[in-house]
This record gives C-alpha cells, sequence and structure tokens, in this order.
C-alpha cells in the first residue's frame, strides 16, 4: 500500500531483520501503509550486526511467512557440532551438542545465513509488496498527541539535510542496542553491561581442525569457550572472549591483532586466513526495556528492547519473535478488528521470555570466558566447560524456540483453556503448534501443516475428527454454517478451518458422509509421530485446536456439542470490534 507523504499507519524505525520482517507482514496482511527507515546508507549498514543463525521454531514462522525458502537455498545446514578440550581431543556432551537433539520439527538443524544475506531476501520480500526502503533517513525527533495517540516524527534526510514531518498511527523502534526511538521516549534500559570483551572474525580459512564444517566449541584456556561455526560460501566464523591479559599485548587493536588472537585461541589447531570478510570487538551486556509499549501507539522490538551477549546464539531469534508476535496483532488493530488491549499481549507474552532469556545468558557468557555464574551454588572447581554443556542442554528447547510457550492469563483472551486437555502434558494454549505430516486427498502426497496454514494475520481451526460415528457431531457442523459470526470471520478472511482425519479414504466425503469444514487431509499415519499423537489427542475422541497466526496454540475444545459456543465465545474475546 503507497503512504501519503505526510501520513502512514505505521513508521518503522530501523531496517536490520527485525524492522524488514516487521514492514513485510504488515505489508503482506494488507489494508496497513508502512514506511521504514534506516539511518545508514546499505554499504555502511552491511557492516553492523553480524548475526549468523536461526533455530528451528524461527525458521518454521519464517516459513509460515513464505521466506523460509529463499533462505535455504543460500544458507549453510549445519547439522553437525563438535567440542574439543585444551588438547584438541573431541569431547561427547559438551558445547553446541544440543543442537543434535532438536527434534519435533524438519527444520532439525541451525540455519547458518549471515545476516547481510538474510537482510537482502527480506528486503526483497518487502520490496515485492510495495515498501521501499528510505535510507539514509534518520528519526530526529517524535512525540505523541495523547489526545488522539497518534506520533507526530520529525525525520532527517541523512543524504540532502533535509527534514520531513511525518505523522503516524504507530511508531516501532527496531532501531537497535542504540534505540533513538527508545532515547526519545525515555523509555528506561535496565541492566548492566560488563567488562568482558568478546571478539568475533569471519573469513575463509585453512585449517587443520578434523571437522571444520560444523558449530564447533573449543576449550581454550587464554580464550574462553571458542565459538568455530561453518559459514554461508565456504566462509566460517571465529569468536573468542579477549581478556585484560591478552590486551596487554597490543597498543591498538586491529584486524591484524584479531587474526593474531584467533590463530592463538584455536590451539592446538592450525589455522592461516586467506580472507577477512568482517570482524568485531564488542562488550558484553545485558539490558531491558522498561516497557516495550508506551503512550498505547509506540512500540520497541528486537535490540531495540532487550540485548544480551551472542553467547547463545538468540539475538536474531528473539528479534523475530517479537517481530512475529506483534505484527498480525497490530494489523487486526489497524483495520478495525479488534480491541487496543490486543497489543497490551506484545508486552505481556515477550517480555517473561526474554527475561528468562536474559538470565540465562549471564551465566552462559561468564562461562564463556572461564568463569562460573555469579549465583553458582555448586562445586567451586567443577569444570566451567561441563557446566556450559549442562545448561545449554537444559535450555535446549527454549534456545531451539520449540519450547517458547506464552502464559495463560486472565487478561489475555488469546491463550484460554478450553473443554479439552491434550494427552501432551506440554501441549496446551499458549505453546506452539506442532508442525506435523499431512497427506493430501487423492494423490496422498505429503505435505506439512505450517505450509498449509500460512501466516495471512489469520486464526486456524483443526477439527481432528474422530473414528466414531459420526466422525464430526452434527451439531457441530449445523451450528458452524449457522453461526453469523464465524460465517462473517471466515467470510473475511480472518479465520480459516481445516479437517484432519485419522486415516486415508478415497475422499474426506467417504469418510465423512458429508462436507468437510474447510479443507480435508488425512493424517500421516507411517512417520515417527502422527498428528493426532502431536496434539495428545485419541482417534477415537477427536477434538478442535485453534492455532493462533503466528502458531501458537490458542484453545483446545472438545469435539462436542457445545464446541461452537466455545469458538464464538473464544473469538469474541479478541475480534471485539465486530
Amino acid at each position: 500500500m503507497q503512504y501519503n507523504a505526510d501520513y502512514v499507519d505505521v513508521l518503522i524505525v530501523g531496517a536490520g531483520p527485525v524492522g524488514l520482517i516487521m514492514a513485510y507482514q504488515l505489508a503482506k496482511f494488507g489494508g496497513v501503509s508502512v514506511r521504514i527507515i534506516e539511518q545508514h546508507a546499505k554499504s555502511v549498514q552491511d557492516a553492523y550486526g553480524r548475526a549468523i543463525t536461526l533455530f528451528p521454531r524461527t525458521v518454521e514462522m519464517l516459513d509460515q511467512l513464505g521466506l523460509a525458502d529463499e533462505l535455504l537455498q543460500d544458507c549453510f545446514a549445519c547439522r553437525d557440532t563438535v567440542a574439543y578440550d585444551a588438547s584438541g581431543q573431541e569431547v561427547h556432551g559438551r558445547g553446541w551438542s544440543f543442537m543434535n537433539r532438536m527434534n519435533d520439527t524438519v527444520f532439525d538443524f541451525a540455519l547458518v545465513l549471515r545476516q547481510k544475506f538474510q537482510e537482502d531476501i527480506f528486503r526483497n520480500a518487502m520490496t515485492r509488496h510495495g515498501v521501499r526502503l528510505d535510507a539514509p533517513v534518520q528519526l530526529s525527533t517524535a512525540s505523541v498527541d495523547q489526545n488522539v495517540s497518534r506520533v507526530t516524527a520529525v525525520l532527517l534526510d541523512n543524504r540532502t539535510g533535509a527534514y520531513e514531518t511525518v505523522r503516524c498511527r504507530y511508531l516501532i523502534g527496531c532501531d537497535g542496542g542504540h534505540s533513538s526511538v527508545r532515547r526519545i521516549f525515555n523509555i528506561p534500559f535496565e541492566g548492566s553491561a560488563s567488562e568482558d570483551r568478546w571478539v568475533r572474525i569471519d573469513g575463509q580459512i585453512k585449517t587443520n581442525m578434523p571437522k571444520p564444517r560444523s558449530y564447533c566449541s573449543i576449550e581454550s584456556p587464554t580464550h574462553g569457550n571458542v565459538l568455530w561455526v561453518a559459514l554461508d560460501h565456504g566462509a566460517t566464523r571465529i569468536g573468542y572472549a579477549f581478556t585484560d591479559d591478552r590486551a596487554k599485548a597490543y597498543s591498538r587493536f586491529d584486524e591484524t591483532a584479531a587474526i593474531e588472537e584467533a590463530i592463538a585461541a584455536v590451539k592446538p589447531f592450525h589455522i592461516e586466513f586467506e580472507r577477512v570478510d568482517w570482524w568485531t570487538i564488542y562488550t558484553v551486556g545485558q539490558r531491558i526495556a522498561k516497557n516495550f509499549f508506551v503512550d498505547d501507539c509506540v512500540f520497541l522490538a528486537g535490540d531495540a528492547c532487550h540485548t544480551h551477549s551472542s553467547g547463545a546464539a538468540q539475538g536474531m531469534n528473539t528479534g523475530i519473535h517479537d517481530a512475529v508476535n506483534l505484527a498480525w496483532k497490530l494489523s487486526l488493530k489497524i483495520r478495525g478488528l479488534a480491541s487496543p488491549d490486543l497489543l497490551k499481549t506484545y508486552q505481556v507474552e515477550r517480555l517473561p521470555n526474554v527475561q528468562r532469556l536474559i538470565q540465562y545468558d549471564k551465566d552462559i557468557s561468564r562461562l564463556m570466558t572461564n568463569r562460573l555464574p555469579e549465583k553458582w551454588q555448586g562445586d567451586l572447581d567443577a569444570d566451567v566447560n561441563i557446566v556450559l554443556g549442562n545448561i545449554l542442554e537444559e535450555t535446549r528447547t527454549f534456545s531451539s524456540g520449540l519450547g517458547i510457550s506464552y502464559e495463560i492469563q486472565e487478561d489475555n483472551p488469546l491463550n484460554v483453556n478450553g473443554s479439552f486437555c491434550s494427552l501432551q502434558p506440554l501441549i496446551r494454549p499458549g505453546s506452539r503448534g506442532p508442525d506435523s505430516f499431512l497427506q493430501r486427498p487423492g494423490t496422498f502426497e505429503l505435505t506439512r501443516l505450517i505450509r498449509e496454514l500460512p501466516n495471512t494475520a489469520a486464526f486456524s481451526v483443526l477439527v481432528f475428527t474422530s473414528k466414531g460415528t459420526p466422525p464430526i457431531p452434527e451439531a457441530l457442523f449445523e451450528d458452524t454454517a449457522g453461526s453469523p459470526f464465524l460465517q462473517l470471520l471466515i467470510t473475511d478472511g480472518y479465520l480459516k478451518f481445516i479437517t484432519i482425519l485419522p486415516e486415508k479414504a478415497p475422499s474426506p466425503y467417504e469418510f465423512l458422509g458429508h462436507e468437510p469444514l474447510g479443507r480435508a487431509y488425512f493424517d500421516f499415519s507411517e512417520g515417527d509421530k502422527t498428528a493426532y499423537q502431536s496434539y495428545g489427542i485419541d482417534t477415537t475422541q477427536g477434538a478442535i485446536v485453534v492455532l493462533r497466526p503466528d502458531g501458537w496454540i490458542g484453545t483446545m475444545i472438545e469435539l462436542g456439542l457445545e464446541a461452537v459456543l466455545e469458538l464464538e465465545s473464544y473469538f469474541d474475546g479478541i475480534f471485539t470490534e465486530i
């Protein structure tokens, strides 16, 4: 959607991955005008923020947004991990070994692609939906008219020196750890920065290390738990702690020094840099914005509202979780479908997960510099590398994103206990809806649930039919068709039904005795786990599962006579303006 020169629904500040994905979603969902600015020109932007790793849940979300295929074309899909002790001997169960157990997803690997390549993909996708990036343009100042909750922003074109005034309904700061949006609106950034310094260096490398094309850790007595990652396009990243003792050898730390220290960090292995693509040295710290959402119209996302070390490789993943959580809610609100209270669930859901990340990041960053956690209560002589491996394993499902969940709270209408309780204790409202293999009618060709449920800011109702008679209660079928509220949501594209059948048949009609609710698929019984098993549903009983647009479970309902009343009650709490 095109925007007027002086007005736009949403102004996004910052064109890193979080800002680009935010803009892409809002444009893709439709009905919202979007503008995105970035203070740096692309040539400069490429030299900043070099995240590399996307974990499984992040890739699932990007898959639902139609962005994963291009990433997969260019990435290094890293399925191998290895850890070496100080003598160069391979040790098991340490370092990044938890990555070998990222299960229950087709994306059971680390998707490694340097940030500048990811940004190219996201930027091009955004452009295809009619949103262009304005750069180098920076936010100079902004204010909110409290009477109408509208933002007036003053922009500075860094090429011409000209100022421009823009009005918008919502302002989103995706502008990093030094966020201008956070500063302008005086949002406290609480936490601390340590004295620890880390170095990251990317390039083309020759080495005698046995498994160089892997996600690797080297337990160095001088440089901490050294990171070694096989990158896209044949490159490699090395990351290490740069201690005060090491710093004494340098009056000036430059690229030559970064190379020398990398060579020392990976001993006893040998490396030779054929080319250096990029390097940086930075200070480790953990901070969280006191508010992610202020004045009912200003948001922060990504590093603008939380920063931490790169030790657990979570920065870009966490920011993309922010963007995906917020965009569909904001889209529904701007289009006049949801109450302002829906936007409050952004902080309610994201803040506890960010706080959890910050807490374990503090422990990880200390362990990666050969120190035990600050509040360590175990053996003071414990091997820091074993402790690090244990913590990474304990937080495995959180790090992969597959275990990230949102709490059921009275003031959050999105995650609601329903009449059905899953046989799988971890499957509940607020948890990720498992991706599952299904079969299409007729050909029985395989597909995946999330591939059939692209994120269009619409909710999905999964009707798991029973093997009993009838497979779908007649009242459910009739009441759904007879519900003006549900039919309006379906007609306007905010709700879609999918019927899942427990076994194959010549046609869905043949199994059901009538037309399915929405598109129909057969469960795939030949895999490790069926869809019914993944969702904890007995095939003799069936159930209804509501998935939110972002793929988390909203509620679970018994396949019974009161199902439509429960569905209407659930959606009535969200679509309050219809």
